[in-house]
């Protein structure tokens, strides 16, 4: 069937496309950019499926009609991005009804925070689903989560399983065993405390923490007996991408804040009173006195600092073409659009509030497109831009690989460089190493 699409294939995708077609759960672990979606539908008309159901982030809901319309025809696509979860089910129900009568294969796709609730979760699991596709797959990687352990049902009902994803483990090995729980139980098993104990060394406080692994060849052996991994390095001609780290020296009331912070927990700005409860909420504060502000228990916002600032000017000022900064919190976004603003440069953002896009793609009429990481990092081609700056980063591996293909990806055409805005001696630092060594890690268990 694969030869039947309306494009032709490529090399990769043909690979992945024979190696799945034969499995019940499969796992498509291909980089960002690398043709998940064509693959997919590809199977979809192998196994004449006729009731598909896609979980995806709800960001990626409307991008599914497209990616069939462009690859295949003959398919009745439902996305259900609006609405409550009720009248997301009725919807799906008719979907299903009408295209019965055409004799129509009829995909529903939803977001995996309404599939897992009632009433869809009760239609999804009875409605015997020829094909359920996880998108980003690492969504689910979670054991313990509603919707881990809602997709983990599916493969009781005999349909089969296809899971999608670029990062099979964001964090760690340990992502790997819910996503495995939903495709393949049988690869993994069925507890996450014996899959822990036999691949993870644990030590630290209280012998809780993972300090190392064991038997990696063994994970690795059983991960490729159900999954085909792609790099796009390896399997795509983009132009070359490089990364460049920016220090950043903080100003001295700014620092004098860190520390404080830093040290005791506490300090006091404008007359407002900033604590940090616990370490999480102490990290949190410390990454954003490194953007230049602090909000204090009240609520405030109060500015310290304009160290990142100017080094984003300076490097605007520089940069020639559309531009693409990735940030953390609302407050840098307004950053981010003053600085623009000073350069008389036009601006847009992405983030939960607002989607500044044409048809998920970076506009023709904007400058600096200022991306919230988490809101930014699937759904969307951004390679109108061969330039991103990270004004600061989350603590997600997933989010920030996924933001990184956002640019260097199929339909790219210049050399892509990413500019980190790193505060020297802060935890700036910490984060982004902690993001290396997690892909070093990862890179050594999987073989990729």
């Amino acid at each position: 069937m694969i030869n039947s699409m309306r494009h032709k294939p490529w090399a990769h995708q043909r690979e992945s496309f024979e190696f799945a077609k034969g499995k019940q759960g499969a796992m498509l672990a291909l980089d960002m950019g690398c043709g998940k979606s064509f693959v997919t539908v590809a199977l979809c008309k192998e196994h004449r499926a006729k009731k598909i159901l896609i979980l995806c982030p709800l960001s990626v809901v409307g991008v599914w009609p497209r990616e069939f319309t462009k690859h295949s025809d003959g398919f009745r696509v439902t996305p259900l991005d609006s609405g409550t979860v009720a009248k997301k089910t009725d919807a799906a129900k008719l979907a299903l009804r009408v295209a019965a009568v055409g004799d129509a294969p009829c995909v529903i796709v939803v977001n995996y925070e309404s599939a897992w609730r009632e009433p869809f979760k009760t239609f999804a699991l009875t409605a015997k689903f020829d094909l359920v596709v996880l998108d980003e797959s690492h969504r689910v990687k979670s054991p313990g989560g509603k919707a881990s352990r809602f997709v983990g049902q599916f493969a009781k009902s005999g349909c089969r399983m296809l899971a999608l994803t670029g990062t099979p483990a964001p964090h760690s090995p340990l992502d790997l065993y819910g996503q495995f729980r939903a495709i393949a139980p049988e690869v993994y098993g069925t507890s996450f405390n014996r899959f822990k104990r036999r691949y993870s060394v644990m030590g630290g406080f209280q012998n809780y923490q993972v300090i190392g692994w064991r038997y990696e060849s063994e994970m690795k052996e059983k991960f490729d007996s159900v999954a085909i991994t792609v790099k796009k390095e390896d399997a795509l001609d983009l132009p070359p991408i490089s990364h460049v780290d920016i220090p950043v020296v903080l100003g001295g009331s700014c620092k004098k804040t860190y520390d404080s912070i830093d040290k005791d927990f506490w300090a006091q700005v404008d007359g407002g009173q900033i604590t940090a409860a616990n370490a999480l909420v102490k990290l949190l504060r410390l990454q954003q006195i490194t953007g230049g502000f602090i909000k204090d228990d009240d609520g405030k916002t109060t500015t310290i600092g304009d160290a990142k600032r100017m080094v984003l000017k300076d490097l605007l000022v520089d940069c020639k073409g559309p531009v693409v900064v990735f940030c953390r919190f609302r407050q840098d976004i307004k950053n981010i659009r003053d600085v623009a603003e000073e350069l008389k440069l036009r601006h847009g953002e992405v983030s939960g509030e607002q989607k500044d896009l044409d048809e998920a793609q970076y506009p023709a009429d904007i400058d600096v497109l200022a991306v919230q990481i988490q809101a930014g990092g699937v759904g969307i081609d951004l390679t109108r831009a061969s330039v991103g700056i990270y004004y600061s980063m989350g603590f997600s591996l997933g989010d920030y690989l996924q933001s990184l293909a956002r640019l260097h990806r199929p339909g790219q055409e210049e050399k892509v460089i990413f500019y980190h805005l790193v505060a020297t001696k802060t935890v700036d630092e910490k984060v982004y190493k902690a993001l290396q060594q997690r892909q070093d890690v990862i890179k050594t268990i999987l073989g990729v």
